[in-house]
Order: structure tokens, then C-alpha cells, then sequence
């Protein structure tokens, strides 16, 4: 089955601007790792956001096993770890994730349940009353992906995970998707480091301008930075 099935999305900020999103199609397979990869500005982003509901207003569709993703029923499958840090670094991590398991429904039992369960994931179980102002960039990264992690999700949604962290960090980050991957879940990763998405990912969608340029198996591919300049040029994305 499909964890993510995307039909001809177009969306612009205004009708002033060019579409940010340009008849985008791709699909995700349930179980596998899916890189998206693109240039700045490429559209990414925006279509993370209109994945999970935060931008309305598109033609075209998005379901997420199956429900559509306008509805409530298909974004609770979904886990999100943005590419700005999105937690309360005035508070502490265990009061981080109680917040964010209150907001997505979890009862008391499961919420402390799965804190502990995220913290030993993301090796934050030392640190989990300690004020996230202390942390390190890759803590801070560890943790936002706890938060992605705290109710379970079908399909993992992850916008330049790795982004500033430390080679250690960076390591974890790859063990702990590996293993959630090995138990059925579903990884659509957004990265600029093509190293990462070769070592992560079995398959492979780049999109340019909006618009999708390139899809396919990632074991076909000997050079994928070599590639993905093939297909979105070498000029300078400096907006």
C-alpha cells in the first residue's frame, strides 16, 4: 500500500508569484526510506507543509495510507521534524514531550509510556530534565525528532535532520531511523547531503522549481550529487 500517494499538486503563495508547486506528483511506498532532494527554493518545503496540513488552498490531492491528508484521519499518521528546531528550549525535554503528547491526544498512561520509549530512542534519557537552553545543536535535533516520534506515526516526515549537528549525533540520528524503518515505518527524508540520502534511502525523488525532475531506484544510481546537478543544473541557489 501507499503510505504517501501526491496527484498533480499546484500551489502558489499568490497569484503575483510564480507556483511554488507546479503539477507535483510522487508516491511513497509503505516500509521504504524516500529521499526528496532539490536545490533552495526547489519547492520542498512547501511541500512538506502541504503534506501536513499546514497550507490549504492547492489543486490536486495527498492521501496518506489511503485517507486524505485534509483530514484528520490521514495527519494523525503522520510524524513532522521541521527543519527549525520546534521546541520550548525554556523548558525541559520530559515537559517538551508532555506538552506535545497532551496536544496530540495521548492519555496519561501512553504519554509517559512513550517519553520514555522516544528519549531511549534518541539518547536523551540522561538529559531529559535538564532545560533544552543547555542543549547541543544535536540534542536539540535528537529531540525534535522525539517529538516527530512521541504518538507513533505510520509515515516520518524529516526536513534536514541532520542539519549543524555533530558527526556523533549524526550517527545516532541514522542508527535510530534504520531501526524504526526495520519495525515498518515509513521515512520520506528531505536532505541537501547526498551522502546521507545514498546511505539511507532505497529510492529517490528530485523536484526543481516546483516541479518533479527526476524519480527512481537509489541502487541504480552510482553518483547521486553527480545526478542531481544533472538534472537541476549548476548554477548558484543563493534565494
Amino acid at each position: 500500500m501507499k503510505a504517501l500517494d501526491i496527484s498533480a499538486i499546484t500551489f502558489s503563495y499568490d497569484l503575483a508569484t510564480e507556483c511554488a508547486l507546479q503539477n507535483f506528483s510522487m508516491s511513497v511506498a509503505g516500509g521504504e526510506i524516500h529521499a526528496l532532494l532539490g536545490p533552495n527554493g526547489a519547492g520542498k518545503t512547501t511541500l512538506m507543509r502541504v503534506i501536513t496540513g499546514q497550507l490549504r488552498g492547492y489543486a490536486g490531492s495527498v492521501f496518506i495510507y489511503g485517507d486524505n491528508a485534509s483530514q484528520s484521519a490521514g495527519l494523525k499518521n503522520i510524524g513532522y521534524a521541521p527543519q527549525p528546531v520546534s521546541v520550548f528550549t525554556a523548558l525541559t525535554a520530559y515537559e517538551n514531550l508532555r506538552f506535545f503528547g497532551v496536544m496530540a491526544g495521548l492519555t496519561p498512561e501512553k504519554l509517559q509510556e512513550r517519553s520514555v520509549a522516544v528519549l531511549e530512542e534518541t539518547g536523551l534519557v540522561q538529559y531529559a530534565h535538564k532545560n533544552v537552553s543547555t542543549y547541543s545543536g544535536g540534542m536539540l535535533r535528537r529531540l525534535n525528532l522525539a517529538v516527530a516520534l512521541l504518538h507513533e506515526p505510520k509515515l516520518l516526515l524529516l526536513d534536514e535532520p541532520t542539519v549543524g549537528v555533530d558527526p556523533q549525533s549524526r550517527h545516532h540520528i541514522y542508527e535510530t531511523l534504520t531501526a524504526l524503518n526495520a519495525t515498518g515505518m515509513t521515512i520520506l527524508l528531505c536532505t541537501h547531503i547526498m551522502d546521507e540520502a545514498q546511505r539511507l534511502c532505497s529510492r529517490v525523488t528530485m523536484m526543481d522549481r516546483g516541479a518533479v525532475v527526476f524519480t527512481g531506484g537509489m541502487a541504480a544510481i552510482d553518483n547521486l550529487e553527480k545526478l542531481f546537478l544533472e538534472k537541476t543544473g549548476h548554477h548558484l541557489r543563493d534565494e
